[in-house]
């Protein structure tokens, strides 16, 4: 089946995923933009019908990056694990028991944010590699609300394209307009594991600062996105890559 032809829109409505959207369109500071139908980012596909994954797939999508804890894959399987359509990918971006994120206790997303950059380097080189690696585009990355975990990722590789700042802040902040179903359902979940709520509300949030805050750090420690990306071992040919396939 080939990629569908219908009209470009960021959301992408299908029933049960409520954060699917395509990264394309957005202008870099070269004048230039990103491909549309290259790259999407949504919440997890776990509760997708045969119809929306059929529709998905529609949109030629080619390797699915799954970035869900050990404990969210087994309470919540994608319903692509199996699937000889396309390369699934869990590739969790940190597990809730490692030590180091565990002793790190982040109280906000601002901290979560610095902890992903701090103690998962490792896991995201090995995650924009494999979206950098031949043949893999179409590919579409998730986790579970499709804004935290997901946003770090795609903010890195829309900076590392030009994106600008501001741009990747919209991008971030966009999710909040769909969440809100999701999130509900998460804060009741969260009630019945006994988090505390204040804590767990703080981390629902979707504030533009937030990234902001994240891409302002980035710049100050390292130069931005592109250079962070070098100094935790991607090599620069996958930068190259993804810049030649996904900026038009």
């Amino acid at each position: 089946m080939g990629p569908v032809t219908q009209p470009l829109h960021r959301r992408i409505g299908l029933d049960t995923v409520y954060n699917l959207r395509d990264i394309g369109g957005y202008r870099t500071v070269d004048g230039r933009q990103t491909r549309w139908r290259l790259l999407f980012r949504s919440d997890s596909l776990h509760r997708l019908t045969p119809e929306s994954q059929r529709a998905l797939l529609a949109y030629g999508v080619r390797t699915i990056i799954d970035l869900r804890y050990r404990e969210e894959l087994v309470d919540s399987p994608s319903v692509f694990a199996q699937s000889s359509a396309v390369n699934y990918c869990p590739l969790a971006l940190y597990q809730l028991d490692d030590p180091l994120v565990t002793a790190y206790q982040p109280q906000d997303l601002a901290q979560v944010y610095r902890m992903i950059l701090e103690l998962a380097q490792p896991q995201i080189r090995r995650i924009v590699g494999a979206i950098a690696a031949p043949g893999a585009l179409p590919a579409l990355v998730h986790c579970t609300a499709g804004k935290d975990r997901t946003g770090v990722i795609v903010a890195l590789i829309l900076g590392a394209l030009g994106v600008p700042d501001e741009t990747i802040v919209e991008d971030y902040a966009l999710g909040a307009s769909y969440l809100d179903p999701l999130l509900d359902e998460l804060r009741a979940q969260a009630a019945r594991s006994g988090y505390d709520t204040d804590w767990y509300n703080r981390l629902l949030e979707s504030n533009p600062d937030t990234m902001r805050q994240m891409l302002s750090e980035l710049r100050q420690r390292h130069g931005g996105p592109a250079e962070y990306l070098r100094a935790i071992g991607l090599p620069d040919q996958h930068i190259q890559a993804l810049r030649s396939a996904l900026i038009e």
